[in-house]
């Protein structure tokens, strides 16, 4: 086994993780999709089901609930001889199993429980292609004795914007019909509460799709349907129904009178040591006929029990292209597969997780997320950029959110969000070289077209247009933390780390235009980062770190003369990666990193945490000291933490970053840190909290795409830039022997080198196909050359630092300069 905590284990490649004690401290999850259809399964049976907008357009209804986790799509069974209810998932009666599992995978969920001789398996997928949702359950006689065994589906219908708390009025919109020759439910609603309704839209515009929910029983077996909530639960409880009881069809619970619920079964009779298998299928269209469509291919039980092995091969084609080896399990397991499957399953197609139903894209959200497509796919990395180049204004602005299907948005004053297009435009050419997409054209919100280098120039235009007197770059609504909301409303506050983030910009974007002919915008674009530098070394120095942000009223945060909020990360952290000011002043910077932020739970966002909510700081005052971006652990940071320390050559510090940040590692003390140990949360309370250390918010964050990036081009060092690649390792301590098979522009390089041999003081030096190179880059059109399979191996010995004295340094910059 990879690694095991308390409540489960990893399989022995960690592509799995397998939940053996359902007394977890929260619910565990998996948000499962295949880039449209998808839904969010807790280790106890909860979650829901969406197309397309996991927000707007969510098909079965659920409550969040980290207490009780019992509301979600169950499946029962029901002991026709002794009368006893159960559930094949813990939710919603909690049975007292003999033994149980769920197993979470890429692309599937797995319950294995077993009660009172009755074995049941039940695997829950989506078909990698189309809008099926795809139940297989297998259920076994161990008992020694003939058994009558119903087994049900039950699901409750939202077919629209979640959550519909207003039950009594969604219900009336909703029908249902019931073909009984087919065992199919068909659910439509003629109301669609969308966020972009008009007078006349408003309650006024019918859901456009049809859905339907298909018991596959295999040979012939008495048909269970009843299609409303009221006669399903009965007199009884949504842990032991009424209607599963008394058995039967009951047609006329369906209809328009009702609300609408789904529950599909029928009577199994199990000889001992008999396994009999049903299916169930849910799916989603525009009309009856392309659902029928849908749906015809898996009504037979042979074809439904294959959508499982089909869904797990597709994650496993889409993202072994790129794979690590080393002596870390935990860093393999979140590399080659939790990170990126997070990163593509729930940040990019679901938008969702347990924590956070969101279905919007988020502007600088979705685009830093895209990055986790440049070593395994680097197309979909420039589909997310054309999409998201469509959602600016022409000033340069853009929503800071926006929601697929209607299209509507949140237009912001946010003074960070529009500078991710050029800092992720830059970062695709240097993987792929490919400055074609800078001739693209999309459009604008309102109105006309323009290439994408028009939209990156119009981006930092903006930028420049948005800079105090004293030039630094003004916080508006918000910069990177939505939580200083307050700072800057009145376009006076100003922005430290926007000053170095978009500095980093300006390097990285020079190398493009100039690439592209237009060296004299390339000339201004590093006039403008050298008057950012000075502004930022003349006015936010500390004397031991960079100041964070000034108010509206000039005043500043992240100041030693603060009483909360003293110093903040990311300017630290930023003026590492970007190289502003003095190598001086960022080893002081650094230090006081180490000093004041570095935790056993990771890098705080700032210290101390704020007790007294300021309004004229914005909102990040008012959550509890410790949670969240208030003193907190908030991982996007942390991440950026563990790319500066590697930028340091710090390897104990990158070591105790990602010991103190790693999910597997963390929960290891699982009632401690609470969260999944598969995939990143968002957060992680910090000291000032009642409960330091415990995780939150899993899935739906950024930090999965990071750390894998992080991991991949700080920790393992292979970072493309522009002509070529650096590999230019700082292993963590413990790795063993590391083995990285990478793609790279239609090529599979396999980098490999011993981190025992790692020299700080020495920058690496490659050998490629045998053939010793003068330093750690390795040009594009030596790479180019070769045929077949590329050998890189990596060194830092005394031959190497020889070698390195002669070596051209690698004048690219931004967050991957070097």
């Amino acid at each position: 086994m990879t690694r095991t905590t308390s409540h489960g284990f990893f399989d022995d490649d960690g592509f799995a993780f397998t939940i053996t004690d359902r007394a977890t401290p929260r619910p565990w999850s998996n948000v499962i999709s295949n880039g449209r259809y998808g839904l969010v399964v807790s280790h106890n049976g909860g979650g829901f089901s969406w197309l397309d907008n996991s927000q707007l357009n969510v098909l079965t209804r659920w409550e969040m609930d980290l207490v009780e986790d019992r509301t979600g799509k169950h499946l029962y069974l029901h002991d026709m001889e002794s009368g006893e209810t159960w559930s094949a998932a813990p939710s919603p009666g909690r049975p007292a199993y003999e033994s149980y599992a769920c197993r979470h995978a890429p692309g599937s969920t797995r319950f294995e429980t077993a009660y009172n001789g009755i074995e049941t398996e039940w695997t829950l997928t989506v078909a990698p292609d189309r809008n099926v949702e795809v139940w297989a359950v297998r259920i076994t006689n161990t008992s020694g004795r003939p058994r009558r065994i119903r087994v049900s589906s039950y699901m409750e219908w939202c077919c629209g914007v979640a959550p519909d708390s207003k039950r009594e009025f969604h219900r009336l919109f909703i029908g249902t019909e019931y073909d009984e020759s087919r065992s199919q439910m068909t659910v439509r609603k003629v109301m669609w509460d969308v966020p972009d309704r008009t007078e006349a839209d408003h309650w006024n515009r019918a859901w456009p799709y049809v859905a339907a929910h298909v018991f596959v029983p295999g040979d012939d077996v008495p048909r269970f349907a009843v299609g409303d909530k009221t006669r399903f639960i009965g007199a009884g409880t949504r842990e032991a129904p009424d209607a599963i009881r008394e058995g039967g069809v009951q047609a006329e619970s369906f209809g328009r009178f009702s609300d609408a619920a789904g529950a599909l079964g029928g009577e199994l009779t199990l000889e001992p040591g008999e396994t009999r298998s049903v299916a169930y299928l849910t799916a989603i269209a525009d009309d009856a006929q392309s659902l029928d469509a849908e749906l015809e291919p898996y009504r037979s039980l042979e074809r439904a029990f294959a959508v499982p092995a089909e869904a797990e091969r597709a994650w496993r084609e889409r993202l072994g292209t790129t794979a690590v080896e080393t002596g870390l399990d935990d860093f393999d397991a979140m590399n080659n597969t939790w990170l990126r499957y997070q990163a593509i399953s729930s940040r990019l197609w679901g938008r969702t997780g347990y924590y956070q139903q969101s279905g919007a894209f988020g502007f600088r959200d979705q685009l830093q997320d895209s990055q986790v497509w440049l070593p395994i796919d680097p197309a979909e990395c420039r589909a997310q950029i054309l999409r998201h180049a469509a959602q600016q204004f022409q000033d340069g602005s853009v929503y800071h959110w926006w929601h697929p299907l209607t299209n509507d948005g949140n237009h912001t004053s946010c003074s960070d969000d529009y500078l991710w297009l050029p800092f992720l435009v830059a970062n695709y050419i240097k993987e792929t070289d490919d400055l074609s997409i800078l001739d693209e054209q999309t459009a604008f919100v309102d109105g006309g077209s323009a290439s994408v280098e028009t939209h990156c120039d119009l981006a930092i235009d903006r930028a420049f247009s948005r800079t105090s007197d004293r030039g630094l770059p003004h916080i508006g609504a918000m910069d990177w933390n939505d939580g200083l909301s307050a700072c800057g409303l009145e376009e006076r506050g100003e922005s430290v780390w926007l000053g170095f983030f978009l500095s980093g910009i300006l390097s990285d974007f020079s190398a493009v235009l100039r690439a592209r002919g237009r060296g004299g915008r390339a000339d201004d674009l590093l006039a403008a980062r050298d008057r950012y530098t000075d502004a930022i070394e003349t006015h936010a120095w500390d004397g031991a770190w960079y100041r964070r942000a000034t108010k509206d009223d000039g005043g500043w945060l992240g100041s030693a003369s603060n009483e909360a909020g003293r110093i903040y990360l990311n300017p630290q952290t930023w003026a590492v990666l970007n190289e502003m000011g003095s190598a001086e002043r960022r080893e002081t910077a650094w230090a006081s990193v180490r000093e004041h932020l570095l935790r056993d739970m990771g890098p705080l966002l700032l210290a101390p945490a704020y007790s007294i909510p300021d309004r004229a700081i914005g909102y990040i005052t008012r959550y509890t000291p410790g949670s969240r971006e208030n003193g907190g652990v908030y991982m996007h940071a942390a991440v950026w933490a563990l790319a500066a320390a590697c930028k340091q050559r710090d390897r104990a510090s990158a070591t105790r970053i990602w010991e103190s940040i790693s999910p597997p590692r963390r929960g290891a003390d699982a009632d401690a840190y609470r969260a999944e140990p598969y995939v990143t949360p968002g957060n992680v309370d910090g000291p000032d909290s009642a409960t330091p250390g415990s995780a939150g918010w899993t899935w739906y964050t950024g930090s999965a795409a990071w750390l894998n990036r992080v991991s991949m081009e700080w920790i393992l060092g292979i970072r493309p830039v522009f002509g070529g690649l650096l590999i230019d390792p700082c292993p963590i301590e413990g790795m063993g022997p590391v083995s990285v098979r990478r793609l790279w522009r239609g090529r599979t390089l396999r980098i490999s080198f011993d981190p025992s041999a790692y020299n700080a003081a020495s920058p690496a030096v490659v050998s490629l196909n045998g053939e010793a190179l003068p330093s750690g880059m390795v040009p594009s059109d030596r790479l180019l050359a070769v045929d077949g399979e590329i050998e890189i191996t990596v060194d830092w010995g005394p031959r190497a630092s020889s070698l390195v004295e002669a070596a051209p340094r690698d004048v690219s910059a931004g967050a991957t300069k070097q």
